[in-house]
């Protein structure tokens, strides 16, 4: 994925995003009332599968939420993309810079503001939660919303995630899940394997609607 996106560079796929949200039907579906404008006290933790980010950056603008982007080159270019529709990138990961960007995602929770994860990323494995949601939600107080994303209409790259990329005229279908908010004490592990489950379980409700088989 990362040579496709040098070469397209940032520009192009704003560009490619714009179409893609101007021709794709999105369908959302919130049993919790925690989807924006439905009510919710304080900021959220959104989180989705690493692999699945463009549905929901297709699906909605960005209205100053933090994103946690990673410092690799694929990173830098995300980051150009993102800002571009509204999110403010933060720039780190359990693995670089991981202590820095989590003092950055409360200090944005602090302000109100929502934050977006990619727990598995930017190393994977796919579809393993890392830890650094589950501290972000201890430390801040803010709830983590799993949210399921279905993308029916996709090109799957060959990268360590099977990155989704919608398709014009794509179907994005997304459930958000049941929040989760981690206790300021107590071990963490559990509380990483919760967020895990249920955002296992909202993955597969959003691909169940999309009509698509997981991989």
């Amino acid at each position: 994925m990362g040579d496709l996106l040098a070469r397209l560079g940032p520009p192009a796929l704003r560009g490619y995003v714009r179409l893609v949200r101007a021709t794709a039907r999105v369908a959302i579906w919130d049993g919790y009332g925690v989807a924006p404008g439905a009510g919710q006290g304080g900021p959220v933790i959104w989180a989705f599968w690493h692999n699945r980010l463009a549905g929901p950056l297709v699906a909605s603008p960005g209205d100053g939420r933090g994103v946690m982007i990673s410092r690799s080159r694929d990173g830098e270019l995300i980051a150009r993309v993102v800002a571009g529709f509204g999110y403010e990138p933060l720039r780190g990961s359990t693995s670089r810079g991981g202590s820095r960007a989590l003092r950055e995602v409360v200090r944005h929770l602090a302000a109100g503001r929502d934050v977006v994860f990619t727990p598995d990323g930017p190393r994977g494995p796919r579809y393993r939660v890392q830890p650094g949601v589950a501290f972000a939600s201890r430390r801040s107080g803010a709830p983590v919303v799993p949210v399921g994303v279905g993308i029916r209409g996709k090109a799957v790259f060959r990268s360590w995630d099977r990155f989704q990329l919608p398709l014009p005229l794509a179907g994005i279908h997304l459930v958000a899940g049941r929040p989760v908010v981690v206790p300021p004490d107590g071990p963490i592990r559990p509380w990483v394997g919760r967020i895990e489950a249920e955002l296992a379980r909202a993955t597969a409700r959003a691909d169940a609607r999309a009509g698509v088989v997981p991989p």
